[in-house]
């Protein structure tokens, strides 16, 4: 079976159209794509900035679509149903990480970009066990995102484990901080956003936050002493941590999800002076998560705030977010496969 695609055929190329040879196995389902996401990862992806991508890299490691054939083990997903996929591609099912429903931890999981082709495709041949029946009310380009950004964000929140009524910080609100915003809200935080781009305030307050303060702000920063329960970082900027730490109270944690450019740095004190403060980090979530958030974004509304383009724009829009015109979440229209 031929998989029509754009793909990257080597770094610091632009995409061009590609085949690909595949088959469908036992547990594998053939999904024709509606949609998929373009976000700043599939960009580094494409140049090769972590150093791990496999080339030709058809990018793209979030995807809506509808299923077409399935192989002869596949139980829980039918033909026409309307489905997602995300980062994963496959884990072993039977490490200790796998057992307990943590495949994300998986030594031996295959992820896109790296282990496989992504969805900027016509079609994709993708292991069901790691595709997720996408609930009505979320079936549109909005939703996309919850796929990997989303999934990413949630798994972190679910393990700073923040309460209701607790003050919380998103530093970094572009793709994945205003999930992680929405998110933190319905849990009912009481949500802070942290953005050097304050254009994005009278968005942000409309989806969750109660207040804006610039994160590259020395004074607005010290201000904020002892103040948040929790904060969760999508930046990758370097930022001054410092005085991010200083932010938390007492018991309180710093998550990492973005990955700054650089080492992050900070005397040890401020973990302990006066205080027991953690710092965190995450990666994306397992499938579990992932049916929890699908069904807690029905439950309360929660989709992403995107600009949707047509396939033929692909281009244009891989120069937007090189050159970080793209605010929010950024979603390709694969209907007009030509």
């Amino acid at each position: 079976m031929k998989i029509q695609a754009l793909a990257v055929l080597k770094s610091g190329e632009g995409l061009k159209p590609f085949e690909y040879d595949t088959e469908i196995g036992v547990n594998d389902v053939l999904v024709t794509l509606k949609y998929c996401s373009m976000a700043r990862g599939d960009v580094r992806f494409m140049s090769n900035f972590w150093g791990d991508t496999n080339f030709p890299l058809v990018p793209s490691s979030e995807m809506f679509g509808v299923v077409e054939q399935k192989g002869s083990d596949v139980k829980d997903i039918e033909i026409g149903d309307y489905v997602g996929i995300g980062y994963q591609m496959s884990s072993c099912h039977e490490c200790e990480y796998c057992l307990v429903g943590k495949e994300q931890f998986c030594h031996s999981q295959k992820v896109l970009a790296v282990g496989g082709f992504g969805g900027l495709a016509k079609q994709i041949v993708f292991d069901s066990r790691f595709v997720f029946k996408i609930p009505t009310e979320l079936q549109n380009p909005n939703c996309v995102s919850l796929m990997c950004s989303g999934l990413t964000v949630y798994s972190a929140i679910k393990r700073g484990s923040p309460q209701s009524g607790m003050k919380v910080g998103v530093v970094g609100v572009g793709n994945l901080g205003h999930l992680a915003i929405q998110i933190l809200n319905k849990m009912g935080c009481k949500v802070t956003a942290f953005s050097h781009i304050l254009d994005k305030q009278s968005e942000l307050l409309k989806i969750g936050a109660e207040e804006v303060i610039d994160s590259t702000s020395t004074d607005a920063l010290k201000n904020c002493k002892n103040q948040f329960d929790f904060i969760i970082s999508t930046s990758s900027k370097s930022l001054e941590w410092s005085q991010y730490i200083s932010a938390l109270k007492p018991l309180g944690n710093l998550m990492f999800v973005g990955l700054p450019e650089k080492e992050v740095s900070f005397p040890a004190e401020l973990l302990a002076d006066y205080a027991q403060r953690g710092i965190l980090g995450s990666y994306i979530g397992s499938p579990t998560e992932m049916r929890e958030l699908l069904e807690f974004a029905k439950q309360n509304s929660i989709s992403a705030v995107a600009n949707v383009y047509p396939v033929s724009e692909i281009n244009q829009v891989v120069a937007d977010i090189n050159e970080n015109k793209s605010n929010f979440s950024t979603v390709i229209d694969l209907s007009n496969w030509k």
